[in-house]
């Protein structure tokens, strides 16, 4: 699909150059392979492989997958010093564009070496991608906004935007005490990450809880009902991703096959009396 990105690979490893990738993801947006995979991803051609493909670069192992058969590359005694190179290349940079992209986390990585020891692989370019990001990260100079600190306690301020954090009361709208109370009967059968975004989901399109992002959501769950045990933030997120991906015909996950047959189950349990 974009021929100029292979020729330019092999000229950068006749050259030596393990550092810096903005060149050759140049190339492949000049190619405009996105465009061309979302096309045969909308279209009707039963042959296409490409939702199969997407879904996989987005909930599957992808990332994973690359720095494994880089390291195996390394590993191979019969892989040239150029093809090792670039292979080590590839591992930092497949590392750190994951975490910029929130993709995948530190700590994914770390569970991630410790299943591949577990079995025995070696991965010696990753704990050193792994620990050199952390010390590039402790490194870094503090912003202005970093460095403001109060009187009192001299304590660095947090960047970003200030967390909202609202009852679930407030979120809310009407008839509050009824719809707490199916919420409390939902979470007793189920509190899944996949149930937990399909109940956001039908409550946020139903109205019955005010525009709230995720997050929101997920700590005044947990705050009004102690009792249950959620899992995390994270999982709910990606089960959201998910369930919300656009589909063929423009439908989405959740409305088709068992997953809408399981939002039709959580709409006929708010609406019973």
């Amino acid at each position: 699909m974009a021929p100029a990105y292979a020729n330019a690979v092999k000229s950068r490893m006749a050259d030596n150059r393990d550092e810096g990738f903005d060149d050759l993801e140049k190339l492949l947006e000049d190619a405009d392979i996105g465009r061309r995979i979302l096309r045969d991803f909308q279209s009707e051609n039963p042959d296409t492989i490409a939702p199969a493909m997407l879904a996989w670069l987005y909930f599957g192992n992808s990332w994973e997958l690359m720095v494994s058969y880089n390291e195996e590359i390394i590993q191979d005694k019969e892989s040239g010093f150029f093809n090792r190179l670039m292979a080590r290349a590839m591992i930092y940079f497949i590392i750190r564009r994951s975490i910029q992209n929130e993709h995948r986390t530190r700590q994914d990585w770390d569970n991630f070496r410790k299943i591949q020891k577990s079995m025995g692989s070696v991965v010696s370019v990753t704990d050193s991608a792994i620990a050199e990001f952390d010390e590039e990260k402790s490194a870094a100079p503090a912003d202005s906004t970093d460095a403001e600190t109060t009187d009192e306690k001299k304590e660095p301020r947090k960047r970003g935007r200030k967390k909202v954090r609202e009852t679930l009361d407030n979120l809310i709208p009407g008839n509050t005490d009824r719809i707490k109370g199916k919420i409390s009967e939902f979470l007793k059968l189920r509190s899944s990450g996949n149930d937990l975004a399909m109940l956001y989901i039908y409550l946020h399109e139903d109205s019955h809880i005010r525009s709230c992002d995720i997050s929101t959501f997920h700590d005044a769950l947990s705050e009004h009902y102690p009792e249950h045990k959620f899992v995390g933030l994270r999982g709910v997120q990606k089960a959201h991703q998910q369930l919300t991906t656009p589909m063929m015909g423009g439908k989405r996950m959740i409305d088709m096959g068992q997953d809408k047959k399981n939002l039709d189950n959580i709409r006929n349990h708010f609406e019973a009396a």
